[in-house]
C-alpha cells in the first residue's frame, strides 16, 4: 500500500470495524489473550491485504470474512484431536454480525448518550460495577449501602437506560 489516501481510508475502516471484529473473535474464543492475538492476526492480513478490499462492498463485511477464516483457522489447531468442525457456527455467527452491526453502532451510541445523563450515586454504582467489576457487596462498601441496596439501584438505573435508549432509537426511527 503506497499512498496516504489509502492508509487513512484503511485506518478509518478498520477503527469503525475494530470493535465488532474482536466482538466477533472473543464470541468463539474465551481466553481474552488469545483473542486479543487473533485481532492483531486479522489487522495484519487486513494491511497486508487492502489494496485488494472492494469499496464499494461493505467493509465490516470483508473485514469479518478475514477474521472468520482467522478463527476457524484457529479452532482447528486448538480442537485438532476431536472431530469438530466449526466451519457452519463460525459462518452463522459472521452473518448475523454482519447483519447486525448497524444496528450495534446505533444501539452503542444511544446508550452512550443516556450513560452521559446519569448523575450522582447511581453512576458511581454504574461505573464501580461494569467499569471496575466490583461485586454488590464491595460496591455497597463503598457507597455505604447494603449489597440488597445497591442491587435494587442498579437494576433501576438499567431499567431506565434501557426506556432512554428505546426512546432516542424511536426518535431516529430506528425501532
Amino acid at each position: 500500500m503506497q499512498d496516504s489516501d489509502a492508509i487513512q481510508r484503511m485506518t478509518i475502516e478498520w477503527t469503525r470495524a475494530q470493535p465488532s471484529v474482536g466482538r466477533f473473535i472473543r464470541s468463539f474464543v474465551r481466553d481474552r489473550a488469545q483473542a486479543e492475538d487473533l485481532l492483531q492476526e486479522v489487522a495484519l492480513v487486513i494491511v497486508d491485504r487492502f489494496e485488494s478490499y472492494e469499496p464499494d462492498r461493505p467493509f465490516i463485511g470483508w473485514a469479518l470474512g478475514i477474521a472468520r477464516r482467522v478463527v476457524l483457522t484457529h479452532l482447528r489447531k486448538e480442537y485438532r484431536d476431536r472431530q469438530v468442525d466449526f466451519t457452519n457456527a463460525v459462518e452463522q455467527a459472521a452473518d448475523a454480525f454482519q447483519r447486525l452491526e448497524p444496528q450495534a453502532e446505533v444501539m452503542k451510541d444511544a446508550l452512550a448518550h443516556c450513560v452521559d445523563n446519569v448523575r450522582g450515586r447511581s453512576r458511581r454504582a454504574l461505573l464501580l460495577r461494569y467499569s471496575e467489576g466490583l461485586e454488590l457487596k464491595q460496591i455497597g462498601e463503598r457507597l455505604g449501602m447494603t449489597a440488597g441496596n445497591v442491587g435494587v439501584l442498579l437494576h433501576r438505573v438499567r431499567t431506565s437506560l434501557r426506556e432512554c435508549v428505546q426512546r432516542r432509537l424511536r426518535l431516529e426511527g430506528q425501532s
